[in-house]
């Protein structure tokens, strides 16, 4: 059973804490890069309306009218002060060449900065700590001409609120299937930055298909994907709808076999227990840990060592499996590159 984690008091650990297990107990889109039939699959078509509109964006002249979960908004000029709620909306604007005014912080860092966004924050953003509840008034203080909240699990209980300050994006279907592909075009097309939008997935995307390129290794090579937030909640990504495990089975990897036999709950994630830590043995290794004292009692224990023995095991911190299980389209090449060395390992 799931002990849900619920942000309480504005406390830094909690607070990432929540947004960790949130984003790991939740299901989330898959994508990918590759023209394969294995990568077709990863990728969602764009079903959106943002994409089924989005390639006469570039050149529309302001107003613009997109659609989300929430109805039709209408962008009356270019965007100047945009606020940004979640780490892949902050992601999405700087893509597509847009500064935004506000963003919120990165729970797992001391400045609250993304590494893979630092160098592109060049202007003089707020950074705000976002947990039990939305900042309306510092929002509204800053008098934004557009918000963007398509990365908001609960968008339709703040979107009311947000909506009365500047017109809103919410997510396109829901924050926990909507590919970081859809999610690009239709900010894009509300800021006016279409093709810097497109070339921008273009970049990521190309960043996949080198790596696939540079380890053909890496082909029928298994996997394992797993995040400990508790010693008794130790949950590993199962379902082929998951974007972390579409994203590496897109580069020629493969679940392995014990997996996808798993028992998986409606989130599309399972359960492990200690003394069944075997179920995990692959040729990659990827796990995180809430804490210290639980990457020492779980990561470091004769049985995990077991499992890995003769495999690669990479344990990665909480900002790069967040990113691993809900992309954005500047945080693929990064988590690319954190990963390259345990790629180079297992590819031999």
């Amino acid at each position: 059973m799931f002990r849900t984690l619920r942000p309480g008091r504005p406390n830094r650990t909690l607070a990432a804490a929540a947004a960790v297990a949130g984003l790991l107990l939740t299901a989330a889109a898959c994508g990918s890069d590759s023209k394969d039939d294995k990568d077709a699959k990863a990728t969602p078509a764009a079903s959106s309306s943002a994409s089924a509109s989005a390639s006469s964006a570039s050149t529309a002249a302001f107003p613009v009218t997109v659609k989300d979960s929430q109805g039709s908004v209408t962008i009356k000029a270019e965007p100047k002060r945009v606020v940004a709620l979640s780490s892949v909306d902050l992601d999405a604007s700087l893509a597509a060449g847009v500064v935004p005014v506000l963003a919120t912080k990165n729970f797992f860092s001391p400045d609250g900065t993304y590494p893979w966004l630092k160098d592109k924050m060049t202007g003089d953003t707020k950074l705000v700590a976002v947990t039990a509840a939305l900042p309306f008034e510092e929002i509204a203080a800053l008098k934004p001409d557009l918000i963007l909240d398509t990365g908001d699990y609960t968008a339709k209980d703040n979107y009311a609120k947000l909506s009365k300050i500047a017109p809103t994006l919410a997510p396109i279907t829901s924050a926990a299937t909507d590919s970081w592909q859809d999610r690009q075009k239709l900010v894009g097309q509300a800021l006016g930055r279409v093709t810097e939008s497109d070339a921008s997935i273009k970049q990521s995307q190309d960043a996949v298909t080198a790596v696939k390129a540079k380890y053909p290794g890496l082909a029928g090579k298994t996997f394992s994907v797993t995040y400990t937030a508790a010693a008794d909640q130790i949950v590993t990504l199962s379902s082929p709808n998951d974007f972390a495990v579409g994203f590496l089975e897109s580069l020629g990897l493969k679940q392995a076999p014990k997996l996808t036999a798993l028992a998986k709950n409606s989130r599309g994630v399972g359960t492990v227990s200690q003394e069944k830590l075997d179920v995990l043995s692959a040729d990659l290794m990827i796990g995180a840990y809430q804490t210290p004292d639980l990457e020492k009692q779980i990561g470091k224990s004769p049985l995990m060592t077991a499992a890995a023995k003769g495999h690669t095991l990479q344990e990665v911190d909480l900002t790069t499996i967040t990113l691993l299980r809900n992309p954005s389209t500047l945080g693929l090449p990064w988590v690319l590159d954190q990963l390259d060395p345990a790629f180079a390992k297992v590819a031999g």
